[in-house]
């Protein structure tokens, strides 16, 4: 499950939060690799990566705050289940047969 939080509007050069909910239904832990990307090009904390365990018993929140320029935009929240060691304690994650990536996409509109 992925629930993508992004501002319906700024300002042109406003700081703005966008928040990303991951939650498994899997009783298994998987190694996730998420990230945003976008229409136009954004500068800065927009291009963070995170990857990490998810848990069934363990939903996780990633958070990236970036500067708008003067464009209007669609942003797109990629959350990819990866194969890495030393994320999951004791390496103990899955990688499903099918469905290794999944996505969620907002527009944020600058004003």
């Amino acid at each position: 499950m992925l629930n993508l939080q992004v501002p319906l509007t700024a300002t042109a050069g406003e700081e703005v939060t966008v928040t990303l909910d991951v939650a498994t239904q899997l009783r298994e832990c998987v190694v996730i690799a998420s990230y945003l990307t976008s229409d136009i090009l954004i500068d800065g904390g927009f291009n963070y990566k995170y990857t990490s365990c998810l848990c069934d018993d363990y939903p996780r929140k990633f958070f990236w705050d970036f500067q708008t320029n003067n464009k209007s935009m669609v942003i797109t929240a990629t959350v990819d289940i990866i194969r890495q060691l030393g994320i999951c304690p004791q390496d103990q994650a899955v990688i499903p047969i099918a469905a290794n990536r999944f996505f969620s996409s907002r527009r944020l509109t600058v004003v």
